[in-house]
């Protein structure tokens, strides 16, 4: 029972991984206005680290990843650890010994990412150019 409960976990976090992938390619959030904004843009108009990163997923699902770098270059960036971090997940499912996730409980990358991701917020709402770069396109 244990085992079945242990596997429930990914193949549902997977299937909704996946409707959601489904979603983003078919529904365009590049073009469709069905997507929530941002409620830190709407109530003080200033960007938040995440702003267009819905924009960003279309774009990498349709191929075009220069666009979504031009969208959310944070994500981007990110998207190699969130890859690592759902592989490690997934096999830790169906393994009996457990292969652990060390950067993401190491207290210098905690930091130098939190700092990484303060930075680009600030940086990306600075309205002179080569900041306005960061911004959304």
């Amino acid at each position: 029972m244990d085992k079945i409960k242990l596997l429930s976990r990914p193949i549902i976090l997977g299937i909704t991984v996946l409707f959601i992938a489904l979603l983003y390619f078919f529904i365009d959030a590049r073009y469709s206005t069905i997507f929530p904004r941002c409620p830190f843009n709407l109530v003080t108009g200033l960007l938040c680290p995440g702003c267009g990163s819905q924009r960003a997923i279309s774009a990498i699902l349709h191929g075009d990843f220069l666009h979504a770098l031009r969208l959310n270059l944070l994500l981007v960036l990110s998207l190699p650890l969130i890859v690592y971090s759902a592989l490690v997940h997934t096999l830790n499912a169906f393994r009996t010994i457990q292969l652990r996730q060390t950067i993401f409980y190491s207290p210098l990358f905690v930091k130098l990412f939190l700092a990484a991701v303060i930075l680009f917020w600030v940086l990306r709402n600075i309205p002179v150019y080569p900041f306005t770069l960061l911004a959304p396109a």
